[in-house]
């Protein structure tokens, strides 16, 4: 028989009900498998032990019915070999939910005065679902908590009479029907003055510190709703103008609270985020500055969690490489925002939100110089060509480049399409090295009067994967510092403007193993740089196994002595083993997103006492030595004349 006749299927395994996403309102659900080159077979199942299930010809995607009945609902598989040998089973699960919620106002007044805050609340049939309010033509959203209870706070508001209605949707898209409440707002209405408490009421509440709180449910906090007109109002639909051009284009490009609405739309995560840190209109856009936050990288943003590996059997989280993503998948990429991949895409670089000088939201990476990087683009209209360049801005100096890495040393990032900045920038650069282009003004203008000139480094082409998804593999630049990579999408439809999307990007320099030498660095190559990662099945660190990503683990380095690590998020540390010197062995460190490893390590020589000797030290302890055994032959001939004298 042939020699891998008694392999088995190739990890690593992959089952995603839905692309991962944890509910469903419908029994008919896709399923995305992926599985080692040699897999030829695999058997799908509802049940664990596969009864009535043959097997079938091995696909990376299936149609499958799910049983019937509401609830969490598991589906099982196993990957067999031409020649039957099989893998551990595989399971995937999702909630299947075909009720439809409703929602009730249980707290809510036929009148309010004008003087008090406008609060709404109540209940919904299920917990943590989304309601739309439409009321006087402006639409707004809310949440319900764990426990099906919202409470809703409109602010004070002018006198009359409102109409509003709240539509219910659960996780499962499952939407309810509309209920519709009245409730008008005067001057003459009742202000609700705050009661005083009764004499029980306050020695309860004095005795509150003496008695732990057990089972206290959490008081509900009423939630500030921001609202947003039904129709665009004619000054964005470019009707007309009431504001000058140069004032208008700095309005437009200051991070409005529209912005933040369109990002909470693409990452749904943010809105909490975003709540925690109170930012909810534009003046609270400063409080970014001393914020690191963070959004998810490509997996994670269209739904596609962790995948169960039973029994016995633990790998490290692994992102999904594009090539391997269904159509359903790459139609849930957010459009308009540039992701990053490396290790051959099986790690994810996650977004970090930070603000620039300018007072804007920006996007900023940080990855190690000379490292390939995948990006990842989906255009939201058909595209002729997605072109991209590496724009050289400025080489920082160490101190600089520290300052980033509070940003949760991130190494990849998006970018968000700016409309006012859709020109041709690039019409006339020559798609060469080294070529210079007149770089955008701030308002979005070319100002050829005064330009500032920038370095493009490189030139490269996107790849059509389908599915409006595009793809281009890069090399990050060998020079430390500041660059910019500008992606520019051009549609079939010439009457629409080219799209420009800015990715600010850190590069920093590789790890290196140094030697001390008074207040220089001697650099040591030939160490051996050994990386370790913490198994949480085992709770043992093990050697990570750095060929599943596409590098090499341990890690000898040059004569520059650099090393560098693309690693996925868990627990890690460093050995370093040289000759002549005393091992490095490190302490535990995390990762929590996809990050770079790059330590400066700084090795202990084992004759370190020589250094401090030098040829003069040395000439003195000669003649020292020299000197005492001449003093010690003249004692030794005084006294032999002593004992023979003449």
């Amino acid at each position: 028989m042939p020699q891998d006749a008694y392999d088995k299927p190739i990890a690593p395994f992959l089952l995603l009900i839905n692309n991962g996403y944890g509910y469903t309102n419908n029994r008919n659900v896709v399923l995305s498998l992926s599985s080692g080159s040699n897999t030829a077979k695999m058997a799908v199942s509802n049940s664990s032990d596969f009864s009535g299930v043959g097997q079938e010809d091995y696909k990376t995607e299936k149609d499958w019915t799910l049983p019937i009945g509401d609830g969490p609902k598991i589906v099982y598989v196993k990957f067999y070999t031409k020649y039957g040998q099989q893998s551990d089973v595989i399971q995937s699960n999702i909630v299947l939910d075909t009720k439809i919620p409703s929602i009730e106002a249980t707290n809510i007044k036929n009148e309010y005065n004008v003087a008090e805050d406008v609060i709404i609340g109540g209940n919904t049939t299920e917990p943590n679902v989304n309601a739309v309010i439409l009321m006087a033509g402006r639409y707004g959203s809310f949440s319900s908590d764990g426990n099906g209870q919202w409470l809703v706070t409109f602010g004070k508001m002018p006198a009359g009479n409102y109409h509003i209605q709240l539509t219910p949707k659960d996780l499962a898209e499952n939407t309810g029907i509309p209920v519709y409440y009245d409730f008008s707002v005067s001057e003459s209405a009742p202000l609700q003055e705050p009661t005083q408490p009764s004499i029980l009421e306050r020695i309860k509440s004095g005795l509150e510190f003496l008695v732990p709180k057990v089972s206290e449910p959490e008081k509900l906090e009423p939630v500030k709703i921001i609202t947003v007109p039904e129709l665009s109002p004619d000054a964005f639909k470019s009707v007309w103008n009431i504001l000058p051009m140069n004032a208008l284009s700095k309005f437009v490009l200051a991070p409005l609270p529209t912005d933040v609405a369109i990002l909470e739309k693409k990452f749904p995560e943010l809105k909490k985020t975003f709540g925690e840190v109170g930012i909810s209109k534009a003046t609270d856009v400063q409080k970014l500055e001393s914020a690191n936050l963070t959004l998810p990288g490509l997996s994670q943003a269209i739904g596609i969690k962790g995948v169960e590996i039973s029994p016995g059997k633990f790998t490290q989280p692994k992102a999904i490489p594009i090539a391997k993503l269904s159509a359903t998948a790459k139609s849930k990429i957010p459009t308009d925002i540039v992701f990053a991949q490396v290790g051959g895409g099986l790690v994810d670089l996650n977004i970090g939100l930070s603000l620039n000088d300018n007072g804007q939201i920006e996007q900023r990476v940080s990855t190690i110089k000379a490292k390939p990087l995948q990006l990842i683009v989906r255009v939201d209209k058909p595209a002729k060509e997605v072109t991209g360049y590496i724009v050289f801005k400025s080489k920082n100096s160490a101190e600089e480049q520290s300052a980033y890495l509070p940003l949760n040393n991130l190494t990849a990032s998006l970018s968000l399409a700016l409309p006012n900045l859709a020109k041709a920038i690039f019409e006339g650069v020559p798609s060469v090295e080294a070529a210079t282009v007149i770089k955008n003004s701030e308002e979005g203008d070319l100002d050829a009067a005064s330009p500032e000139r920038e370095l493009v480094l490189s030139h490269f082409e996107y790849t059509d994967t389908g599915n409006g998804v595009y793809t281009a593999t890069v090399q990050a630049p060998s020079v430390d510092g500041e660059c910019e990579v500008v992606t520019v999408i051009n549609y079939e439809d010439l009457s629409l403007p080219s799209k420009e999307i800015r990715l600010v990007t850190i590069v920093d320099p590789d790890g290196y193993i140094y030697e001390k030498n008074g207040d220089k660095e001697t650099r040591i190559g030939g160490a051996i740089i050994s990386l370790y990662w913490l198994n949480p099945e085992t709770k043992q660190y093990e050697l990570w196994p750095a060929k599943e990503y596409q590098q090499e683990n341990p890690q000898t380095t040059d004569v520059r002595g650099t090393y560098s690590f693309l690693v996925p998020e868990g627990y890690y540390y460093l050995t370093v083993n040289a000759p002549g010197y005393s091992s490095y062995d490190g302490k535990p460190f995390e990762v929590k997103e996809g990050s770079g490893v790059h330590i400066n390590i700084e090795m202990k020589n084992k004759y370190w006492w020589l250094n401090i000797i030098d040829w003069k030290i040395l000439l003195i302890v000669i003649v020292l030595l020299l000197l005492l055994y001449n003093f010690y032959r003249d004692k030794i001939r005084d006294s032999v004349i002593l004992k023979n004298p003449r």
